[in-house]
């Protein structure tokens, strides 16, 4: 809903908005769920400099990944390399991107892939298992971070999905 997105960025608070769209006769659940992806400005500016070193941090973790990934690469022609790259850079930009906007989805999406680090890490440990536990370890305090960053901006929703009040409506704000 482009509206929504509209009368939050002129300012509006999100309860502002909710009561702007009630009157303009809008479906009030599907704004309550637009509403929900957003955090609270208040929480936004608190766990601004937090959400920030997530990027720095998974920036970090791309960027090595990518010098790992540089003999592959030395394979491929001059085109078939920058085809490569924008494919290998476009899942973890897109989660940077949603992370900065401060989108719920971003945060969700970097664990599903931390998890999914850690279970595939765990192929490997035969033939290099100190490598395999630091990775672990890190990847596990990656997701502890972010579970509890995502709380912290979000606290009306719970991890995979939004809170609902008893009439229906997705809790789009700090009770």
């Amino acid at each position: 809903m482009k509206i929504v997105k509209k009368l939050l960025s002129e300012g509006l608070s999100k309860q502002e908005v909710f009561e702007k769209a009630s009157s303009d006769g809008l479906n009030l659940k599907k704004v309550a769920k637009q509403l929900s992806i957003y955090p609270d400005d208040r929480e936004s500016n608190k766990y601004n400099k937090a959400n920030n070193i997530l990027i720095g941090l998974y920036s970090l973790i791309v960027a090595i990944g990518l010098i790992g990934f540089i003999p592959m690469l030395t394979e491929f022609q001059a085109v078939g390399m920058v085809l490569v790259l924008s494919f290998a850079l476009l899942i973890p930009g897109a989660i940077i991107y949603c992370i900065y906007k401060k989108q719920s989805l971003g945060y969700l999406i970097l664990c599903f892939f931390l998890f999914k680090g850690v279970l595939d890490s765990f192929k490997g440990i035969e033939t290099d298992p100190l490598a395999v536990w630091v990775g672990v370890s890190i990847n596990v305090c990656l997701i502890i971070y972010i579970v509890v960053l995502k709380n912290k901006l979000f606290p009306h929703q719970n991890f995979f999905n939004t809170k609902k009040d008893n009439n229906g409506f997705v809790v789009f704000t700090k009770i």
